[in-house]
Parts: structure tokens; sequence; C-alpha cells
């Protein structure tokens, strides 16, 4: 499973730290800015 983190998933502290270190939005709205990949435990134990 992959879980995507968004720009709007971030609290105004971290969005204006973002904002000091790059300087811009850089289209983080529309794309994530990180994805995770997570293994389904339920799912390696069926096997």
């Amino acid at each position: 499973m992959t879980v995507e983190i968004y720009w709007d998933d971030l609290n105004e502290e971290k969005q204006k730290e973002l904002l000091n270190l790059f300087g811009g939005n850089m289209n983080w709205d529309i794309f994530p800015i990180a994805c995770l990949e997570i293994e389904d435990v339920y799912e390696e134990a069926a096997e």
C-alpha cells in the first residue's frame, strides 16, 4: 500500500518551514510531497 502526503496534510508550521527552505509551493498542492510504501502484514500472514 502507498500513502501519499500532500501540502494540505501538513500543519501550518511545517508548510512555512518548507516554504522557507525551498522558496515556493512547487506544486505540492497537486503532487505529493512524499510517498510511503507500507507492507500489508495481514496479506503476508495469509500466504
